[in-house]
């Protein structure tokens, strides 16, 4: 009969009486499948569902038994000294949770897909707050076809026909676990393990889905410890070039800095503020340097003020923490909480993209002590820099405005600027730069609006001829107080996504640092 089997695959050197977390205690049932040992646990658990308190006083309701029973099994076996877990019902939580091995039903299910029969996708980005989506389409589609953007979005879940020389329809569902769809019979469930071990090892998969491994999220609680164990290391060496601190947030105009001791109330002095975010000055302020605990990290406090010296936020340390670590012949990243596996070919990829990207040579005055707001507005001379901040442009089919830009130059070149900050506040800056890219092309009256908010400021008129290629140039300019420009590692990802798409669109992308 056709059913849906639901697996999940232990670590290596996990044995089969590893399976069970240490909260249950059940007595399995022992038996072999061809020849393979197995071991089956199942658990009852009664229920009184409390609508049927609605009923207590209608007597004929009231003798009926409406009690009913959660049934859950586990079906445990090893096959070529890897153990699977077959669950029934729910019993994915009588599984011990750090035994499980992590993706592996994402990754099998890769192998296993037909790239062109793919049903659904679940993804989540890494460019800006983490927003998670799933795509379902009533026919088989492409994987390009569900719209996933590899270099900057992470494949949480997949579902797709099984390829197979025969017409059966079999189709898989990974994530975590493994779910196939498939006419089985229980005398073949050794033989589905051994199928499934053997296409979750097979690396031609990546023939396939050759970014499968780029960005992996770590969930493995255990490699997490060990990846925050190594971050503390790196934090009381001191090797501030690999761990960096920026806010998690998108930053207003109205800030006047950060401040690293909590500022008491009654405090006649207002708080010591800080108008750069630096991770040893902030260790320096709380006498923690070179004694950093896991603690700590989460329990020390980045507090943010606004321009009335008033806290207006205050985030754990280790949120706005970014770091970059090399353990066993892997690289793995901190960003705003979270640990990520990189594959290093691709790491090179997207810093040799970064590195080569051209540099403007446009002379930006020292931001100091301001912020993106005032600076921007100190510098705009109407000379050298058009001031177009918080001037919004609309279009007919928008569901509402947007800022063109910064800055404008003389030479029309078309800038944006954002103090630096995490990776997902950059990326919306690249997101802001695209938006306003594909209306200048695409909606003539733009540049009207442009140059209605210019007409203020003086004779100045912005050009844009659709028609001339190159394009203009748009320029990034980051305000960093860093001795050279730096980017977290998913900002050059995102980087380079939006730096294709201008190029392709026919503009000249440059970037370069605003120093302090």
């Amino acid at each position: 009969m056709k059913i849906t089997i639901n697996v999940f695959l232990l670590k290596e050197g996990r044995e089969v009486q590893d399976a069970l977390t240490d909260e249950i205690n059940l007595q399995p049932i022992a038996f072999k499948l061809n020849g393979v040992d197995c071991l089956f646990y199942h658990q009852k658990n009664p229920s009184h569902p409390k609508w049927t308190q609605l009923f207590s006083a209608v007597e004929e309701v009231a003798l009926l038994d409406l009690t009913g029973r959660s049934l859950k099994a586990l079906l445990v076996m090893a096959v070529r000294n890897r153990v699977f877990c077959f669950t029934f019902g729910h019993a994915r939580h009588l599984i011990d949770s750090l035994a499980i091995e992590r993706y592996f039903g994402l990754r099998t299910a890769l192998s296993l897909t037909d790239p062109l029969l793919i049903k659904s996708v679940e993804k989540s980005n890494i460019d800006r707050t983490p927003l998670r989506s799933k795509a379902q389409s009533s026919r088989h589609l492409s994987i390009a076809e569900f719209d996933f953007k590899f270099d900057s979005e992470i494949l949480k879940s997949l579902t797709g026909i099984v390829e197979s020389d025969q017409d059966n329809d079999d189709y898989v569902s990974g994530s975590d676990s493994l779910a196939l769809h498939s006419d089985v019979k229980l005398e073949d469930f050794p033989e589905i393990a051994l199928r499934l071990l053997t296409a979750y090892e097979d690396d031609r998969c990546k023939e396939k889905y050759p970014w499968m491994d780029y960005i992996v999220p770590v969930r493995d609680s255990s490699i997490f410890e060990e990846m925050d164990g190594l971050l503390i290391e790196a934090i009381n060496a001191e090797q501030f070039e690999r761990v960096r601190a920026a806010p998690p947030e998108l930053l207003g105009n109205d800030i006047s800095g950060f401040g690293y001791v909590k500022h008491g109330a009654r405090s006649r002095h207002g708080p010591a503020i800080a108008f750069d975010l630096d991770l040893r000055q902030a260790l320096l302020a709380k006498h923690i340097l070179g004694e950093v605990t896991q603690q700590l990290l989460l329990s020390e406090r980045i507090y943010l003020y606004g321009a009335d010296e008033q806290r207006i936020a205050a985030w754990p340390l280790y949120i706005c923490l970014e770091a970059e670590v090399e353990h066993e012949g892997k690289i793995y990243l901190l960003s705003e909480g979270d640990w990520y596996q990189i594959d290093r070919d691709y790491t090179e990829q997207v810093n040799r993209f970064f590195e080569a990207a051209a540099r403007c040579e446009i002379q930006f005055p020292r931001y100091n002590t301001d912020n993106e707001g005032p600076y921007l507005r100190r510098i705009a001379d109407n000379a050298n820099f058009y001031l177009l901040d918080q001037k919004l442009v609309r279009l007919n089919n928008a569901s509402s405005p947007f800022e063109f830009c910064d800055l404008l130059t003389p030479d029309h070149h078309i800038i944006h600027v954002k103090k630096y900050s995490s990776s997902s506040v950059l990326s919306h800056l690249f997101s802001q730069a695209y938006v306003s890219a594909e209306a200048l092309i695409n909606a003539p009256d733009v540049t009207a609006q442009v140059n209605a908010h210019l007409a203020d400021l003086g004779n100045f008129q912005f050009v844009f001829d659709p028609a001339t290629q190159p394009r203009n140039k748009i320029v990034f300019a980051i305000m960093q107080p860093n001795d050279a420009l730096h980017m977290p590692f998913f900002s050059k990802v995102n980087f380079r996504q939006f730096a294709q798409r201008l190029s392709a669109m026919g503009y000249q992308v440059e970037v370069c640092r605003i120093a302090s």
